[in-house]
Protein backbone atom coordinates (compact mmCIF):
# COMPACT_ATOMS: atom_id res chain seq x y z
CA UNK A 1 0.00 0.00 0.00
CA UNK A 2 1.26 3.25 -1.00
CA UNK A 3 2.32 6.14 1.65
CA UNK A 4 3.22 8.92 -0.86
CA UNK A 5 3.60 12.15 1.16
CA UNK A 6 0.98 14.51 0.71
CA UNK A 7 1.98 18.40 -0.24
CA UNK A 8 0.16 20.43 2.96
CA UNK A 9 -1.56 23.23 1.59
CA UNK A 10 -2.22 24.90 4.83
CA UNK A 11 -0.97 25.05 8.32
CA UNK A 12 -1.46 22.29 10.43
CA UNK A 13 -0.69 24.04 13.56
CA UNK A 14 -2.58 27.79 12.59
CA UNK A 15 -4.72 26.75 9.48
CA UNK A 16 -2.90 29.86 7.46
CA UNK A 17 -2.13 29.22 4.20
CA UNK A 18 0.97 28.01 3.32
CA UNK A 19 3.46 29.60 1.05
CA UNK A 20 7.05 28.04 1.67
CA UNK A 21 8.62 26.02 3.96
CA UNK A 22 7.76 27.73 7.04
CA UNK A 23 4.34 29.26 7.99
CA UNK A 24 4.61 32.94 7.71
CA UNK A 25 1.61 32.98 10.45
CA UNK A 26 3.24 30.63 13.94
CA UNK A 27 6.51 29.64 11.92
CA UNK A 28 5.98 26.03 12.04
CA UNK A 29 7.78 23.47 9.52
CA UNK A 30 5.61 22.65 6.65
CA UNK A 31 6.83 18.94 7.49
CA UNK A 32 4.80 15.75 6.35
CA UNK A 33 1.88 14.53 8.28
CA UNK A 34 3.02 11.15 7.93
CA UNK A 35 6.88 11.27 7.87
CA UNK A 36 8.81 8.30 6.11
CA UNK A 37 12.23 6.99 7.87
CA UNK A 38 13.89 9.03 5.05
CA UNK A 39 11.94 12.36 6.69
CA UNK A 40 13.05 11.37 9.88
CA UNK A 41 16.62 10.73 8.90
CA UNK A 42 16.96 13.86 6.78
CA UNK A 43 15.23 16.09 9.79
CA UNK A 44 17.51 14.65 12.27
CA UNK A 45 20.79 14.87 10.38
CA UNK A 46 20.04 18.85 9.23
CA UNK A 47 18.91 19.68 12.93
CA UNK A 48 22.14 18.06 14.19
CA UNK A 49 24.75 19.58 11.73
CA UNK A 50 22.62 23.06 11.47
CA UNK A 51 23.11 23.41 14.86
CA UNK A 52 26.31 22.11 15.40
CA UNK A 53 27.75 24.02 12.71
CA UNK A 54 26.04 27.27 13.95
CA UNK A 55 27.31 26.45 17.54
CA UNK A 56 31.23 25.69 15.83
CA UNK A 57 31.33 29.05 14.01
CA UNK A 58 29.88 30.93 16.21
CA UNK A 59 32.63 30.00 18.93
CA UNK A 60 35.34 30.57 16.21
CA UNK A 61 34.42 33.64 15.44
CA UNK A 62 33.87 34.97 18.82
CA UNK A 63 37.65 33.71 19.69
CA UNK A 64 39.42 34.62 16.60
CA UNK A 65 37.23 37.41 15.64
CA UNK A 66 36.49 39.77 18.81
CA UNK A 67 33.37 42.09 18.41
CA UNK A 68 32.66 40.58 15.37
CA UNK A 69 29.64 38.51 16.41
CA UNK A 70 28.46 41.84 18.40
CA UNK A 71 28.92 43.58 15.05
CA UNK A 72 26.54 41.11 12.86
CA UNK A 73 23.99 41.49 15.98
CA UNK A 74 24.14 45.11 15.33
CA UNK A 75 23.50 45.32 11.31
CA UNK A 76 20.61 42.61 12.19
CA UNK A 77 22.57 39.19 10.75
CA UNK A 78 21.33 37.21 13.49
CA UNK A 79 20.09 34.07 12.13
CA UNK A 80 23.06 32.50 11.16
CA UNK A 81 24.63 32.62 14.91
CA UNK A 82 24.44 31.34 18.25
CA UNK A 83 22.19 34.05 20.46
CA UNK A 84 25.11 35.74 22.82
CA UNK A 85 23.43 34.20 25.90
CA UNK A 86 23.74 31.08 24.76
CA UNK A 87 27.91 31.72 23.74
CA UNK A 88 27.95 33.08 27.57
CA UNK A 89 26.12 30.04 29.11
CA UNK A 90 28.57 27.70 27.00
CA UNK A 91 32.08 29.43 27.98
CA UNK A 92 30.45 29.91 31.41
CA UNK A 93 30.00 26.22 32.26
CA UNK A 94 33.47 25.57 30.30
CA UNK A 95 34.85 28.21 32.72
CA UNK A 96 33.61 26.71 36.19
CA UNK A 97 34.10 23.08 34.99
CA UNK A 98 37.43 23.59 34.46
CA UNK A 99 37.86 25.67 37.46
CA UNK A 100 36.80 22.84 39.83
CA UNK A 101 38.71 20.10 37.80
CA UNK A 102 41.99 22.16 37.98
CA UNK A 103 40.70 22.97 42.22
CA UNK A 104 43.46 21.76 44.50
CA UNK A 105 41.95 20.21 47.44
CA UNK A 106 42.64 20.89 50.77
CA UNK A 107 44.90 19.23 52.46
CA UNK A 108 44.14 18.33 56.67
CA UNK A 109 47.23 20.83 57.10
CA UNK A 110 45.96 23.33 54.77
CA UNK A 111 42.49 23.19 56.74
CA UNK A 112 44.13 23.24 59.80
CA UNK A 113 46.73 26.38 59.34
CA UNK A 114 43.57 27.96 58.23
CA UNK A 115 41.66 27.51 61.19
CA UNK A 116 44.19 28.69 63.21
CA UNK A 117 45.10 31.86 61.00
CA UNK A 118 44.08 35.50 61.91
CA UNK A 119 42.15 37.72 59.43
CA UNK A 120 38.87 37.89 57.89
CA UNK A 121 39.85 34.19 56.63
CA UNK A 122 41.38 32.54 59.28
CA UNK A 123 38.90 30.32 61.05
CA UNK A 124 36.04 30.75 58.76
CA UNK A 125 37.59 28.93 55.70
CA UNK A 126 35.58 25.87 56.28
CA UNK A 127 34.25 23.99 53.45
CA UNK A 128 30.50 25.93 54.43
CA UNK A 129 32.35 29.00 53.58
CA UNK A 130 33.97 27.56 50.57
CA UNK A 131 31.12 26.01 49.10
CA UNK A 132 28.68 29.59 49.57
CA UNK A 133 31.73 31.33 47.65
CA UNK A 134 31.80 28.98 44.84
CA UNK A 135 28.02 28.37 44.52
CA UNK A 136 27.25 32.20 44.51
CA UNK A 137 30.29 33.42 41.88
CA UNK A 138 28.39 31.73 38.88
CA UNK A 139 24.94 33.65 39.64
CA UNK A 140 27.95 37.26 40.31
CA UNK A 141 29.27 36.78 37.41
CA UNK A 142 25.93 36.54 35.58
CA UNK A 143 24.35 38.98 37.30
CA UNK A 144 27.53 41.57 36.64
CA UNK A 145 27.02 41.00 32.83
CA UNK A 146 24.39 43.99 32.65
CA UNK A 147 26.53 45.74 35.03
CA UNK A 148 28.83 45.94 32.04
CA UNK A 149 26.85 46.86 29.46
CA UNK A 150 26.06 49.77 31.54
CA UNK A 151 29.56 50.22 31.36
CA UNK A 152 29.93 49.98 27.78
CA UNK A 153 27.10 52.12 27.13
CA UNK A 154 28.66 54.74 28.83
CA UNK A 155 31.98 54.88 27.41
CA UNK A 156 29.84 54.19 23.83
CA UNK A 157 27.16 56.96 24.03
CA UNK A 158 28.28 58.92 21.17
CA UNK A 159 27.50 55.90 18.89
CA UNK A 160 23.62 56.38 20.24
CA UNK A 161 22.90 53.10 20.25
CA UNK A 162 20.01 51.68 22.80
CA UNK A 163 21.11 49.35 25.96
CA UNK A 164 20.09 46.08 24.44
CA UNK A 165 22.54 46.01 21.91
CA UNK A 166 25.38 46.95 24.69
CA UNK A 167 23.98 44.35 26.40
CA UNK A 168 24.93 41.90 23.22
CA UNK A 169 28.32 42.67 23.67
CA UNK A 170 28.84 42.57 26.91
CA UNK A 171 27.74 38.82 26.63
CA UNK A 172 29.93 38.05 23.47
CA UNK A 173 33.23 40.17 25.46
CA UNK A 174 32.23 38.19 28.82
CA UNK A 175 31.87 34.34 26.98
CA UNK A 176 35.85 35.84 24.91
CA UNK A 177 36.91 36.02 28.94
CA UNK A 178 35.83 32.73 29.95
CA UNK A 179 37.64 31.24 26.96
CA UNK A 180 41.19 33.06 27.85
CA UNK A 181 40.60 32.38 31.91
CA UNK A 182 39.71 28.58 31.13
CA UNK A 183 43.24 28.48 29.25
CA UNK A 184 44.58 30.42 32.10
CA UNK A 185 44.26 27.82 34.58
CA UNK A 186 45.03 25.06 32.51
CA UNK A 187 48.23 26.54 32.08
CA UNK A 188 48.31 27.03 36.09
CA UNK A 189 47.71 23.30 36.31
CA UNK A 190 51.22 22.39 37.64
CA UNK A 191 53.39 23.70 40.23
CA UNK A 192 56.23 25.43 38.64
CA UNK A 193 56.51 29.30 39.85
CA UNK A 194 57.49 30.30 36.31
CA UNK A 195 55.22 28.67 34.03
CA UNK A 196 52.59 30.54 36.45
CA UNK A 197 53.92 33.84 35.78
CA UNK A 198 54.17 33.38 32.17
CA UNK A 199 50.43 32.41 32.14
CA UNK A 200 49.65 35.32 34.08
CA UNK A 201 51.38 37.55 31.99
CA UNK A 202 49.72 35.76 29.07
CA UNK A 203 46.23 35.65 29.83
CA UNK A 204 46.39 39.68 31.07
CA UNK A 205 47.91 40.58 27.39
CA UNK A 206 45.62 38.17 26.03
CA UNK A 207 42.18 39.60 27.87
CA UNK A 208 43.62 43.34 26.70
CA UNK A 209 43.88 42.45 23.38
CA UNK A 210 40.66 41.50 23.24
CA UNK A 211 38.91 44.19 24.58
CA UNK A 212 40.76 46.29 22.86
CA UNK A 213 40.03 44.42 19.12
CA UNK A 214 36.54 43.86 20.66
CA UNK A 215 35.49 47.44 20.70
CA UNK A 216 37.20 48.49 17.49
CA UNK A 217 35.36 45.80 14.99
CA UNK A 218 31.87 46.22 17.18
CA UNK A 219 31.76 50.05 17.54
CA UNK A 220 34.63 51.44 15.06
CA UNK A 221 36.66 54.23 15.27
CA UNK A 222 40.15 54.36 15.97
CA UNK A 223 42.56 52.38 17.77
CA UNK A 224 43.33 54.70 19.94
CA UNK A 225 39.57 55.42 20.70
CA UNK A 226 39.32 51.93 21.09
CA UNK A 227 41.79 51.58 23.36
CA UNK A 228 40.50 54.32 25.59
CA UNK A 229 37.15 52.70 25.90
CA UNK A 230 38.48 49.50 26.48
CA UNK A 231 40.66 50.87 29.42
CA UNK A 232 37.49 52.64 30.85
CA UNK A 233 35.07 49.88 30.63
CA UNK A 234 38.48 47.39 31.81
CA UNK A 235 38.70 49.54 35.47
CA UNK A 236 35.19 50.11 35.85
CA UNK A 237 34.22 46.34 35.58
CA UNK A 238 37.63 45.10 37.40
CA UNK A 239 36.55 47.92 40.19
CA UNK A 240 32.26 46.26 39.85
CA UNK A 241 33.84 43.25 40.33
CA UNK A 242 35.94 43.70 43.28
CA UNK A 243 32.84 45.07 45.13
CA UNK A 244 30.63 42.00 44.46
CA UNK A 245 33.47 39.51 45.33
CA UNK A 246 33.60 41.57 48.50
CA UNK A 247 30.35 41.35 48.94
CA UNK A 248 30.06 38.01 48.26
CA UNK A 249 32.91 36.82 50.68
CA UNK A 250 31.20 38.54 53.68
CA UNK A 251 28.09 37.30 53.23
CA UNK A 252 29.45 34.19 53.12
CA UNK A 253 31.81 35.11 56.15
CA UNK A 254 28.63 36.25 57.94
CA UNK A 255 26.53 32.97 56.96
CA UNK A 256 29.86 30.63 57.89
Amino acid sequence: MSHAPVALTSCPNCGRDLDGAFCAECGQKAAPLNPTFHDLVHDVTHELLHVDGRIFQSMRLLLARPGFLSREYFEGRRTRYVSPIRLYLIFSVVFFLVAAVVEKPLTEEDRAELARADGPFGGKANPEFIHTVEAWMPRVMFLLVPVLGLWTAAATRSVRRHYPLHLYFAFHLQAGLFAIGSVWMVLRWGDSEVMDGIADLAAVAAACWYLVVAFRTAYGGTWGRATGRAAFVGIAYFVSYAIALGSLVGLALFAA
